[in-house]
């Protein structure tokens, strides 16, 4: 008899114990590509796809927003990654109209983990569904890089549950 292998073997056989190392539905996931017309602020920006224009958030992070500290820093970093940049987005949410949530890609560079490893976003641990970001965000904490040179761990939780970057926590919560 032939047993099929299912994706949590692989991931044991790998050594991985858990599947939050995995983005929720990698595997399905919807993905947009689009030119960046506008950077909003430093987590939210604005693509053209077919004709339309897109508002995306990126997804599992935060970054400071309007007035506060680092904020027109965090713009600036993502303006210059993306502004007239062709970008790949993975689609982990939507809300009303035609905002996404996602993760972005710029060629290689994974663009939600830069702007957390240059301490210009924090993690929003409630809504994050894997834990990727986690040692990146640590070595900036650590080395008060960007918003961490100001901003305590208090204070970002605060701004994450002020503002989430997903429709809802994708777990349940008791």
């Amino acid at each position: 008899m032939v047993r099929r292998s299912s994706a949590l073997h692989v991931l044991i056989a790998a050594g991985v114990s858990t599947l939050a190392a995995l983005p929720v539905g990698a595997q399905q996931a919807e993905r947009l590509q689009g030119e960046v017309v506008s950077v909003e602020s430093g987590d939210t920006f604005v693509i053209a796809v077919d004709g339309r224009t897109i508002e995306v958030r990126l997804s599992d992070i935060g970054a400071p927003q309007e007035a506060q500290f680092y904020a027109p820093a965090a713009r600036a970093l993502l303006s210059g990654i993306l502004q007239g940049r062709e970008v790949v987005v993975i689609v982990t949410g939507r809300s009303a109209g035609e905002k996404v949530f996602g993760r972005a890609q710029v060629g290689e560079l994974d663009v939600n983990l830069e702007l957390v490893r240059r301490g210009a976003a924090w993690v929003c641990w409630e809504y994050s569904a894997s834990t990727d970001y986690l040692p990146w965000e640590n070595q900036a904490r650590r080395a008060r890089r960007g918003a961490w040179s100001s901003t305590p761990e208090i204070a970002a939780l605060a701004e994450c549950r002020r503002r989430p970057p997903a429709e809802r926590p994708l777990y349940p919560r008791n």
